[in-house]
């Protein structure tokens, strides 16, 4: 039997306030019962909704909105608390989300060149790195690559020139493997990644 999605939070809290029409109300009740996630959806959203409603009831509103005006009364509407409480927790994730994207760029590429004697070439961390081998051999094609750290654990394989590697790599030091066709070792290249 095909389990519909799950109900809404909207949904689920008039079913627990019982403000739902019978249709409405045995449709929710037989996803409810098949359903684990929207049970305690459920238990969740329907303690919430008491407990508003009770708070609600035992507030004298009338002295309120004499006493601190139009604003107070406002304010006092259960929806729009509701609303204002979600929008504060979408702007805290928000604010969360955009401070530790941007410190971090979504894309950084690094040319590798097999020279003895040189520094190691360093590249700032990234969501995503793309890394090109410039001085693969004439002979050997089609080439092999492999991207280690540099405990030797596997971070990307694939064939060609060219890494892209889709997952952000940790601060530390990384090789890159250059193999012939044959399997043979060709040249390995280090690089850096920086905090």
């Amino acid at each position: 039997m095909d389990v519909p999605l799950h109900e809404s939070d909207d949904q689920l809290e008039l079913y627990a306030l019982d403000r739902l029409s019978e249709l409405e109300a045995a449709r929710v009740e037989d996803h409810v019962i098949l359903c684990d996630v929207c049970r305690d959806r459920l238990e969740e959203v329907g303690t919430f909704a008491f407990a508003m409603r009770d708070a609600l009831l035992t507030q004298p509103a009338m002295a309120d909105r004499e006493r601190f005006g139009w604003l107070r009364s406002w304010f006092a509407g259960p929806r729009l608390a509701m609303a204002g409480a979600f929008a504060a927790v979408l702007l805290a994730v928000g604010i969360y989300w955009m401070g530790g994207s941007s410190r971090m760029a979504s894309v950084a590429s690094l040319q590798l060149t097999a020279i003895r004697g040189s520094e190691v070439q360093a590249v700032a961390a990234a969501r995503e790195l793309d890394l090109t081998v410039t001085d693969a051999p004439a002979e050997g094609a089609p080439f092999r690559l492999e991207v280690v750290d540099s405990g030797g654990a596997g971070v990307w394989t694939g064939t060609g020139l060219e890494a892209k590697v889709k997952t952000r790599l940790a601060p530390g030091d990384y090789f890159v493997r250059l193999y012939s066709a044959q399997g043979q070792l060709l040249h390995e290249y280090e690089f850096r990644v920086r905090a």
